[in-house]
């Protein structure tokens, strides 16, 4: 048998550091770059999955770049209810009931696990005398 061997060669591209561009014309290039790829993103993510998204971007000089699959302010709403719902103490409350029952349902298991060791126990001394 011949064996062969076969080189391949595959192109990785090396983690960019992330870091400030100082070149002030290639940071705005980049910025015009993945502000127009992050819209689009924004954009195919509302089409193919039927997303509510909504995109706010300032650029360096303070330019407004923004994005809503529907209304910019009724996303803006709908996100201050969500985060002011969350700061609630009602999810730590329903986590600390949960957490008790969880706890009383497992000192009822260790207590029949107990009377059915203590009946095992029994049975077996009955059954050796």
């Amino acid at each position: 048998m011949f064996h062969t061997r076969t080189k391949i060669l595959i192109m990785v591209r090396g983690k960019a550091q992330m870091r400030r561009i100082e070149n002030d014309t290639s940071r705005q290039v980049t910025f015009s770059k993945r502000q127009n790829g992050l819209l689009k993103k924004a954009f195919e993510l509302s089409v193919l999955c039927d997303a509510e998204v909504a995109l706010i971007i300032f650029s360096p000089r303070g330019k407004l770049f923004e994005f809503a699959s529907s209304s910019m302010q009724q996303t803006i709403e709908r996100y201050r209810r969500h985060t002011k719902d969350n700061k609630t103490n009602k999810p730590i409350e329903q986590n600390m009931q949960h957490l008790k029952a969880e706890s009383a349902n497992m000192l009822k298991t260790v207590e029949d696990l107990e009377v059915s060791r203590s009946n095992k126990l029994q049975l077996q001394a009955f059954w050796h005398m």
